[in-house]
């Protein structure tokens, strides 16, 4: 008996082991709910304002106040609270306010912009292709000529005057470094880079720091990315936690995830990311909350997930696609599409892409068509949108004239239809479309004689047809389209 009582012990004490040992402990999201305080700095105080690491400063202060996520500190601001904090100890600042000012100056990390490269110079325009003849000219012949161009150029270009001053090259290249305050070590670098070219110096200049712009707000996103959590779930409705208090925009995508769980393993903690389940789209946001709609979804939301701030959400969608043509009864084209703002509720389509048409002789012409159109999807489920569409395809249609001639002319028409988009996993769509074609409008048929810059055009008349005439183009006709659409969701 005694011996049964000690295997029972020693058979609870194993499985209340194990069972700490595979038991998880969920995590609650780390919610950002507090601005973070980020002190901008410049690398050299004694540059003028208008020098390139001072500028670069100042729209990183610009960015990150827009962002709504930083309490930004800028060194202006800094002396300001320096002064006041001086006129406290002459007696001229009650203490609640030098208390506050206190606390605004408690900044844990610093930005300093560091220019690795920067450059404007006048360089000579592109050639357009109707100029370029070099085919006709030896090499050695070019490179005289471009000698004494150089040559006229610098004697008729004044001294004071730069070469090419309406053709600015201007490259900026830069580092972005994120300091720790109190011990002053680098935590982080965010390289930039931009380069323009065209127009005077000022106009060049203004063109890169519109694009250093955009990288520094990708930067200073993913240094602090807004983590949420899922307050309510009625069907394909959610609402978040936090809003435009800390910045979060209309129309931002948040992914939804399982909560994070902790594991004690051999006496050390684990964390186990929580799997992603699906994509929400915000539609409406108030000051601390927001309203948005499930755009995708592979696994169940609940209440209490977590929603992380997706930095780069897909914003085209490409594809293949098949048509059907029901008059013919065969796919008779094929090709590339794109899709803009694959989530918004207004997107945008394009396409290229060849095939056939059937003229009236009922002889099958080769075609290749391009274009675009709108789409607008008045119902949004987290596995299918529904959408009514309207295409614009351009088609040049190419065909053989009785005479022998190559031949080619325009069609241009109209499309409208519905679409579905219905998902077939985390990154995966099939696309259905269905609609009608108009009639559409062609030009004369028309073909080339010559090579070069003796080519001629001439209209394909009645002289190079039999006596059936020319041939007409009609795409009125039902239609049927199958594609596939890749998102790119990391």
């Amino acid at each position: 008996m005694p011996i049964q009582n000690t295997m029972f012990k020693r058979i609870t004490v194993f499985f209340i082991i194990s069972f700490s040992i595979v038991v998880a402990q969920t995590i609650t999201p780390d919610v950002t709910d507090e601005k973070m305080r980020l002190l901008v700095l410049t690398s050299d105080e004694s540059k003028p304002d208008d020098a390139i690491d001072r500028m670069i400063s100042k729209i990183v202060a610009e960015v990150a106040t827009r962002l709504g996520r930083y309490e930004v500190i800028d060194r202006n601001q800094l002396e300001s609270i320096i002064n006041e904090l001086a006129l406290h100890q002459s007696g001229l600042i009650a203490e609640k306010d030098i208390i506050e000012l206190g606390s605004i100056a408690t900044a844990k990390e610093a930005m300093k912009v560091q220019i690795t490269h920067y450059s404007q110079k006048g360089v000579p325009p592109k050639k357009d292709d109707d100029d370029d003849d070099d085919d006709d000219r030896g090499f050695w012949k070019e490179v005289t000529l471009e000698i004494i161009k150089g040559a006229i150029r610098a004697a008729t270009t004044p001294k004071d005057e730069e070469p090419y001053a309406n053709n600015i090259e201007t490259i900026v290249q830069a580092d972005i470094v994120l300091l720790d305050v109190e011990t002053g070590k680098t935590l982080n670098i965010f390289p930039i880079s931009a380069m323009h070219t065209g127009g005077s110096r000022g106009e060049s200049l203004s063109k890169v720091l519109n694009i250093v712009r955009g990288n520094v707000s990708r930067a200073l996103r993913e240094l602090y990315t807004i983590t949420s959590e899922v307050l309510d779930v009625d069907g394909s409705d959610v609402i978040l936690y936090l809003g435009s208090e800390m910045g979060v925009k209309r129309g931002s995508v948040y992914e939804i995830s399982r909560l994070d769980k902790k594991k004690t393993l051999r006496d050390r903690e684990i964390i186990i990311p929580g799997r992603s389940v699906g994509l929400v789209r915000l539609d409406k946001v108030s000051g601390d909350a927001s309203m948005g709609t499930i755009v995708r979804k592979w696994g169940r939301v609940k209440e209490g997930y977590k929603a992380v701030e997706m930095i780069h959400p897909p914003r085209v969608a490409p594809g293949l696609y098949f048509t059907y043509n029901q008059e013919k009864g065969a796919f008779d084209r094929g090709g590339v599409f794109f899709q803009l703002k694959p989530f918004g509720r207004w997107g945008f389509n394009g396409f290229f892409g060849g095939g056939t048409i059937v003229d009236s002789r009922e002889r099958r012409d080769g075609m290749v068509s391009f274009g675009g159109g709108l789409i607008y999807r008045f119902l949004y489920t987290p596995q299918f949108t529904l959408s009514s569409i309207m295409d614009f395809p351009f088609n040049l249609v190419f065909r053989n004239d009785d005479a022998g001639h190559n031949v080619y002319t325009v069609l241009f028409s109209t499309q409208v239809g519905l679409q579905t988009e219905i998902m077939l996993n985390r990154k995966m769509d099939i696309v259905f479309r269905a609609g009608v074609s108009g009639p559409g409008v062609h030009g004369n048929w028309q073909y080339s004689e010559g090579e070069g810059d003796a080519a001629k055009t001439f209209d394909a008349v009645w002289n190079v047809w039999d006596e059936r005439g020319e041939p007409s183009l009609d795409a009125t006709g039902f239609y049927f389209n199958i594609s596939l659409r890749y998102l790119r969701i990391n």
